[in-house]
């Protein structure tokens, strides 16, 4: 399949996306479409409501609603900025573009609210643009009326939100879709012994990527939930800072490319992970970072740390009732650095910490098993067979290890 703008509906996860706007319709009352180039709507959803419920449930309706939306889309595909408009039936539309790698893919409206309370002229305008379409007008009037009312600043920091999200979304997906077809490609035209080595090393950094796409996802739906629901609270700042945090992790998932980092950059990423953990689970969450500086500029290959971090969180401390601490230390012994993350959550189940260490019986529905088995196998290509992880865990205490050289290579890291 040639991927262009004409199929973006083969590029966006419909499931993933249709809770996207569930989690953002609970929080906001805001619905929100994604459509193609053309307007029409990539992922149909039934989480319109009242008067645009009204309007859709007609078929000229719900045409004059696509209309609207690729009239707005086409505006906002034009100034590469959110737009703002008037749909046929009198409500506000917000539209962002939605663009990949520099080319226009489509746009994401958002509909159902209103800048400012509508007057007597506003309905007057509607009922006579709805006039054809056989719906009980005072039942239109009521639903017009009681659209919500949202300040244009809410409504552009709520746009943008979308917009970002999505714009990453519909990348990564993208993105994933070329290497998985370059991928294919190499396995079918490599046959000799020597390119099959190399390819199978290629295969393992390729490994690397497909992590990253994993981790991201994993965690990104209750981000969203969270910044969006602080954005209705009018916790404003809070939300920046989370919207921050997950900025400057989403742009190292998607630029870096350097197998191997300063362990002062993969600490950052850390942070940043932490950062929104700790806005979701507040003072359930406790942490400590404990790395002496003469282990910043260590060497280890780029999201070696933040998966065990990730672990720590989703299968050790938030299963667990009441606060939890984790806690990352280093230290360096006869050449070797050991880095460490703790947790005193409820500890890996016996089965899980037997196929890690038995790893050829490690099962494909054993997540956290194959997220250490990756970081592990990334290690030892790295530096040898000798250096790995360890893992050592009991009922409210785990403790995994990142065994290293120490390694102080010339790192060159891309400008963020």
């Amino acid at each position: 399949m040639i991927l262009s703008p004409e199929n973006l509906s083969h590029l966006i996860d419909k499931v993933k996306f249709i809770k996207i706007v569930e989690c953002f319709t609970r929080a906001t009352d805001i619905t929100i479409d994604i459509n193609d180039v053309y307007g029409n709507p990539v992922v149909k959803h039934n989480f319109f409501y009242g008067f645009c419920a009204a309007i859709r449930s007609t078929t000229k309706g719900l045409k004059r609603c696509i209309r609207s939306n690729a009239e707005i889309g086409f505006r906002t595909a034009a100034t590469g900025e959110v737009c703002f408009g008037t749909c046929h039936a009198g409500g506000t539309l917000i539209a962002v573009p939605l663009v990949v790698d520099g080319q226009f893919w489509g746009s994401i409206t958002c509909g159902q609210i209103h800048l400012a309370p509508p007057d007597e002229e506003d309905v007057e305008q509607m009922l006579r643009a709805t006039a054809d379409l056989g719906l009980d007008q005072r039942e239109l009037v009521r639903g017009f009326k009681e659209i919500q009312v949202i300040t244009p600043d809410k409504c552009q920091a709520i746009s943008q939100l979308i917009q970002y999200v999505a714009n990453y979304i519909a990348e990564l997906i993208y993105r994933a879709k070329i290497q998985e077809k370059e991928a294919h490609e190499k396995l079918r035209t490599m046959h000799e012994a020597r390119i099959r080595a190399e390819l199978e090393k290629s295969l393992r950094l390729a490994e690397l990527k497909k992590l990253q796409a994993q981790i991201k996802p994993h965690f990104l739906f209750n981000t969203l939930s969270t910044i969006t629901s602080l954005v209705s609270l009018n916790k404003n700042q809070k939300a920046l800072e989370t919207l921050y945090a997950l900025s400057n992790l989403l742009r190292c998932y998607l630029h870096q490319s350097k197998e191997l980092v300063p362990l002062r950059e993969e600490l950052k990423y850390v942070q940043s992970y932490l950062t929104i953990q700790q806005t979701r689970l507040g003072n359930r969450l406790n942490v400590t970072i404990d790395v002496p500086e003469n282990l910043q500029e260590l060497a280890v290959p780029f999201l070696s740390l933040q998966p065990l971090v990730e672990n720590a969180c989703i299968h050790g401390l938030e299963p667990k009732e009441g606060p939890g601490h984790l806690i990352i230390t280093g230290e360096m012994e006869s050449g070797i650095c050991q880095l460490s993350v703790i947790d005193d959550g409820v500890g890996i189940p016996p089965q899980i910490l037997a196929q890690f260490n038995d790893q050829s019986q490690l099962k494909p529905d054993v997540t956290r098993g194959i997220g250490l088995q990756n970081v592990n196998e990334r290690i030892k290509l790295y530096f040898g067979p000798q250096y790995g992880i360890n893992l050592a865990s009991r009922p409210g205490w785990t403790k995994v290890s990142l065994k290293l050289p120490f390694y102080l290579p010339k790192i060159t890291t891309e400008a963020s």
